[in-house]
């Protein structure tokens, strides 16, 4: 008897529907309920046995919902493209599509952190990650633009956060969306500093060339006129030694 019912428990355990298990980890962060996911799972696995869109009474017998609220329920994760009804069954590729695209930008944001370590030379500290974790979530900052903006203080020579930071204000307050937008605005940003830069030059040039060189006087004789005087110290030390005795 045992072994009947050893057989039967391994072919219930054995009994399975596929689902991606990555869905299960990242739902929560997709913006689905415990409700929501669990109305999934049951669609799926009734497809999967019954190949066919599910009966929600049948349903309804196995949750703790009504088939009413499972059919309100599914009806708005269609609405709210977590789901989408096609060919008559469910399908949750605009679920998986949206948890690649976090898996994405988790790898974006991760290669944001990896390349300051590189273009500093060291690892980051704690308060340096809460920095970059604010600039894409605070300020919403995108990730290219602040690798720009770390690409302009290398560039200038100043491995500070704060300075990247100064960037990022400077271009927020220009209002720059777009690399197109960042290009144009450096130009123009050339353009205004050039000038300038040429005007410091040449003050400082001219200043250079009207304020006369300042050379020391030759001093011919210069040691031999020291040796002289030591000389003449020390014979006058020598007759005062004399007159002493």
């Amino acid at each position: 008897m045992k072994k009947y019912l050893d057989h039967a428990l391994n072919a219930l355990e054995q009994r399975h529907v596929n689902f991606p298990y990555e869905l299960l980890t990242t739902y929560n962060a997709l913006g689905l309920s415990d409700v929501d996911m669990m109305v999934i799972i049951h669609i799926l696995s009734y497809q999967q046995v019954d190949h066919t869109f599910p009966d929600l009474d049948r349903l309804a017998e196995r949750m703790s919902l009504t088939a009413d609220e499972i059919a309100v329920t599914i009806q708005r994760l269609i609405v709210e493209g977590h789901i989408q009804y096609v060919d008559r069954m469910i399908s949750v590729r605009p679920l998986l599509e949206r948890m690649i695209g976090m898996h994405n930008e988790e790898q974006a944001s991760l290669a944001v952190f990896t390349r300051f370590e590189e273009e500093f030379g060291r690892l980051l500290s704690p308060l340096e990650y809460e920095q970059i974790t604010r600039w894409l979530s605070e300020d919403e900052h995108p990730e290219w633009l602040i690798i720009e903006a770390l690409r302009e203080s290398v560039l200038s020579g100043v491995f500070n956060f704060r300075y990247v930071d100064t960037i990022l204000r400077g271009w927020a307050r220009a209002n720059i969306k777009s690399e197109k937008q960042l290009s144009e605005y450096r130009k123009t940003y050339r353009k205004r500093t050039e000038p300038e830069k040429e005007r410091t030059a040449q003050k400082t040039t001219q200043a250079t060339k009207s304020t006369p060189r300042v050379v020391p006087a030759a001093q011919p004789g210069k040691y031999e006129r020291f040796y002289e005087l030591y000389q003449n110290r020390a014979e006058t030390s020598a007759a005062r030694s004399d007159t002493t005795k």
